[in-house]
């Protein structure tokens, strides 16, 4: 009876449902339509189609329905995540040793030249929408008593600039070379991140080192800020079989832009104003992981990302003052080291076999970079105080965090 009850577990196997996110069985037949799997996170634990059932653990014992050796004669010496192995594979080939047929299998230029994947493309657009947090404090106005010039509390600081969402897209294309690596590419915009902050007319205003200034007696003041990052990376991706975890290593390129605006009222109307414009370039090597947080074999599945890396970082910041009777400006640029991470929570539903809806949320941290208020205490532009001229300081960081959602394609 060992031949008809491995005859059921094959037909068993060939009927189950597979998660959208996970590898099948490597020797599961694909009956009709693409198998919806890929190296992006593993399956759970699975038996062989075959009936080849898994031990427990990493190198656990395989054997047939009915005690024997496989009938191909591979010997299996080893566990996968998704229960598959085979000798031939060095144990650990999750599905490459034994490839499906079916339309992943047919002629074509990648199947050509790389081992046999399905699906061979994973392409995701998402919308990414972010909100800037950590914003710095930085005093720019204190209250003065007109007749006693004694300076009183702050009433308008850099931080009460608080910006709002900003949104834009998020592309990411994913070649997978075989069932265990793949090539990632990523690129998202976001931009505007505006905030504004004001001290209305009707206060008395002492300024506090603003670029070499500290002039009083200005009735009201306003605050304007906008920032805008863009990124792309490639990387390298190796699934391990033995957890539901994907290795990944490549290089990034990060841009974090922003610029301040105050500008200072008198008599009720703009009378001067401050512009400091800041720039980062971060280009490095960065490695994460990606894991599998739940898989139980439906259509919703969980992920987690990581990302990180040392980055250089070229930096400028640009200082302008105007008034009616007096301009001037100052630059400074530095080469420094900075500081990249990225994580965030994915969660994907199976809408058909091609195509699942996406939504997440990710975080991003930023450190040793230059912002704008950082600069008004490296910068003078104070012919009366000389010396005139600007340094730079890339002692900043940014945090962003929000939702992203969209669509998964595969083929």
């Amino acid at each position: 009876m060992a031949w008809f009850a491995a005859a059921l577990l094959v037909a068993a196997a060939q009927v189950r449902a597979e998660p959208f996110d996970g590898m099948p069985p490597r020797s599961e037949p694909v009956t009709s339509g693409p198998e919806m799997h890929s190296i992006l996170a593993p399956a759970a634990d699975e038996d062989d189609a075959f009936g080849w059932s898994s031990g427990t653990g990493v190198g656990g014992s395989f054997s047939g329905a009915d005690g024997s050796a496989p009938a191909d004669g591979l010997l299996i010496t080893d566990s996968c995540i998704d229960g598959s192995s085979c000798a031939t594979c060095g144990g650990n080939g999750c599905g490459a040793c034994c490839p499906d047929p079916g339309m992943c299998d047919k002629p074509g230029i990648c199947n050509r030249l790389f081992g046999h994947a399905c699906p061979r493309w994973v392409v995701q657009i998402d919308a990414l929408m972010l909100w800037q947090g950590n914003i710095a404090s930085r005093p720019l106005f204190a209250a003065v008593d007109p007749t006693t010039a004694v300076v009183g509390p702050t009433l308008l600081d850099a931080n009460q600039a608080q910006t709002v969402m900003a949104a834009g897209p998020r592309v990411g294309l994913f070649l997978n070379l075989d069932e265990i690596y793949a090539i990632e590419g990523n690129y998202f915009q976001v931009r505007p991140f505006n905030g504004e902050a004001l001290v209305p007319p009707g206060n008395t205003l002492i300024e506090q080192n603003l670029a070499g200034f500290s002039d009083e007696g200005f009735d009201g003041a306003q605050v304007l800020t906008n920032g805008a990052i863009q990124s792309a990376e490639l990387n390298w991706r190796r699934r391990e079989c033995w957890c539901p975890v994907t290795w990944l290593a490549g290089f990034r390129w990060v841009q974090w832009n922003q610029q301040m605006r105050i500008i200072e009222h008198l008599d009720g109307s703009p009378y001067s104003s401050f512009t400091t414009e800041t720039g980062n370039d971060l280009y490095g090597g960065q490695g994460g992981m990606e894991i599998g947080l739940w898989n139980a074999g439906g259509p919703f599945t969980v992920t987690g990302v990581g990302k990180a890396g040392v980055f250089y970082n070229s930096a400028y910041q640009r200082s302008a003052y105007q008034d009616p009777g007096y301009a001037n400006s100052a630059a400074a640029v530095a080469d420094q080291t900075a500081f990249f991470g990225e994580v965030g929570v994915n969660g994907s539903l199976k809408l058909t076999d091609w195509l699942a809806w996406r939504l997440g949320y990710v975080l991003f941290w930023i450190n040793g970079v230059a912002v704008p208020a950082d600069q008004l205490s490296t910068t003078n532009l104070n012919e009366a105080t000389p010396p005139v001229g600007a340094t730079i300081n890339t002692n900043g960081s940014v945090l962003l965090h929000g939702v992203t959602t969209g669509l998964e394609a595969r083929w």
